[in-house]
């Protein structure tokens, strides 16, 4: 399946329709944005409390300020763009999630939804096209030498990445581990 472009946005000056072009064209669109972009003005106010509707409470009982800001960025970027492939109102979209912590539209079965985020940058996937997964992590981050492969990898994926030199290890369990959280 051929995917066009990322789609870079912001809250301000973004022209949707490249979204439904996009979904028209390959049925698929990938969206990204910065957490700086779209770290909600008043995080108390009526217009996230509508926006984010369920999430709201989830919203309200994150204590740390900046995960707070990274979900409910996240969770704008999600709805503004689902809406504009829906030609619908972000509000009037209701986030669930499936039994893995996976978001979904309640009562749309029209796209499939994937959101991911890592530091400042946001990632939406959107298809028409049956299931859609994505996922970002920096390319510089070290899990390899922290153990994280006993957590990520079955037994023959663990020897596979030992086997490889050295300073191979970190970027392909860095990519196993990113196309695994994506599918």
């Amino acid at each position: 399946m051929a995917i066009g472009d990322p789609l870079a946005v912001t809250v301000a000056g973004t022209n949707w329709t490249a979204v439904r072009t996009e979904l028209a064209a390959h049925g698929t669109a990938l969206v990204h944005g910065r957490l700086d972009d779209w770290r909600p003005a008043d995080p108390g106010g009526a217009a996230l409390r509508a926006t984010l509707g369920r999430d709201w409470a989830r919203y309200r009982d994150i204590t740390h300020e900046e995960i707070r800001d990274q979900f409910a960025a996240s969770r704008l970027l999600l709805k503004h763009a689902a809406a504009a492939a829906l030609e619908a109102e972000p509000q009037d979209l209701e986030l669930m999630y499936g039994p893995t912590g996976r978001p979904y539209l309640r009562g749309c079965d029209q796209i499939d939804i994937s959101l991911s985020h890592t530091d400042d940058l946001l990632l939406v996937g959107l298809t028409t096209r049956g299931l859609v997964g994505v996922d970002a992590e920096r390319s510089d981050r070290r899990i390899y030498s922290r153990g994280l492969d006993r957590h990520i990898c079955t037994p023959h994926e663990r020897l596979l990445v030992s086997e490889l030199p050295e300073e191979e290890r970190n970027p392909s369990l860095l990519r196993l581990w990113t196309l695994k959280e994506a599918y």
